[in-house]
């Protein structure tokens, strides 16, 4: 697995609860979404992002309809959908 590109201003996040989002700071507060936002709203209708980081999901009906949405994206605009556990893959462990 290669390393991921730093974040940047355009990468779009979808977390469960917005209470999630205080744990990664480093995206653009713009681009930060509820599961339940986007799914109400259509958020992403209409954007061609180049990448989207999610926290997990759940089970729930949006949640199928957003896995849905990340599969269509993916084959419209080669949008690199990314769980947000592949932020930390690459971090190096100092050594004692």
């Amino acid at each position: 697995m290669s390393q991921l590109d730093p974040i940047n201003d355009d990468d779009i996040l979808i977390v469960y609860g917005f209470h999630q989002a205080r744990l990664y700071p480093e995206f653009n507060r713009n681009n930060v979404y509820t599961l339940h936002g986007v799914a109400a709203f259509g958020r992403l209708r209409g954007r061609q992002p180049r990448r989207v980081f999610h926290t997990g999901l759940g089970l729930s009906r949006e949640a199928a309809r957003l896995l849905d949405e990340f599969v269509r994206l993916e084959a419209c605009y080669g949008t690199a959908i990314h769980h947000v556990n592949e932020l930390n893959q690459h971090q190096e462990v100092p050594t004692p």
